[in-house]
């Protein structure tokens, strides 16, 4: 079979012959009470899960839109993220919540393989930009391109397995621990992690509700396996 992928007429991604083969890696998973979870794995090099299985292609250096999911760092094409389609409540004397509010309360990241070879690995969120006579992927904004989720994680939290780093805040707050490590502050927090979600702000009509997870590496990696969880909530007046 050839590998192929094409946007149909209503805009939707479509894959056939071995790309459609590809396993998904990613999903949404149950957790009581009122968070929500995403869990997908990222692959740092070609990773085959089975013998008989085709191959994942590894997380790419650059941002594609016109390409194939894989090249635009797309994980999942099953997995995906809310998106804010009103402005946050910033609340004051009084407050009325008239809208679905996005709180992403943590990112962690699990070293499966360690990693070599790379600098650092961002991720951020990327939907689909309707156009004529095909659409294309675009990076969700405001901030990023691709550091919603993970901002510029260096390969030092990577190279050990069984590290974990938990990020609650952008920036370098995240902690990191593992084997007995004592835990340190570490850079890579996402712009969008503990903070309410602003809102999308792409020229698209109408705004997209949700995007896809897209990991970009920096550098070139020759190892490497991790995992991503990102939790997050919904409140105010949810209406998805």
């Amino acid at each position: 079979m050839v590998a192929g992928f094409w946007y149909n007429q209503d805009g939707l991604p479509l894959q056939y012959g071995t790309q459609k083969a590809i396993p998904e890696v990613g999903g949404d998973y149950l957790m009581y009470g009122e968070n929500r979870e995403v869990e997908f794995y990222v692959a740092l090099v070609p990773t085959q899960f089975g013998n008989a299985m085709p191959q994942i292609p590894a997380a790419p250096t650059s941002f594609l839109g016109t390409g194939t999911p894989i090249q635009a760092g797309i994980q999942s094409l099953t997995t995906l993220m809310p998106l804010q389609l009103t402005a946050p409540n910033t609340g004051g004397t009084s407050i009325t919540f008239t809208a679905t509010q996005i709180f992403i309360e943590q990112v962690e990241t699990e070293v499966l393989i360690a990693a070599t070879g790379g600098t650092s690995l961002s991720i951020g969120l990327v939907t689909t930009s309707p156009g004529s006579p095909s659409s294309s992927f675009v990076q969700v904004t405001p901030n990023g391109p691709n550091t919603h989720i993970l901002n510029g994680q260096l390969i030092a939290q990577q190279n050990t397995v069984g590290f974990r780093t938990t990020y609650n805040q952008p920036g370098t707050h995240g902690f990191t621990w593992g084997n007995g490590t004592p835990g340190t502050l570490v850079a890579g927090g996402g712009d969008w992690v503990g903070i309410n979600m602003p809102l999308v702000t792409n020229a698209i009509t109408p705004l997209p509700t949700a995007a896809w997870f897209s990991a970009i590496a920096s550098g070139t990696y020759t190892n490497g396996l991790i995992k991503v969880r990102v939790k997050y909530s919904l409140y105010g007046d949810i209406s998805y």
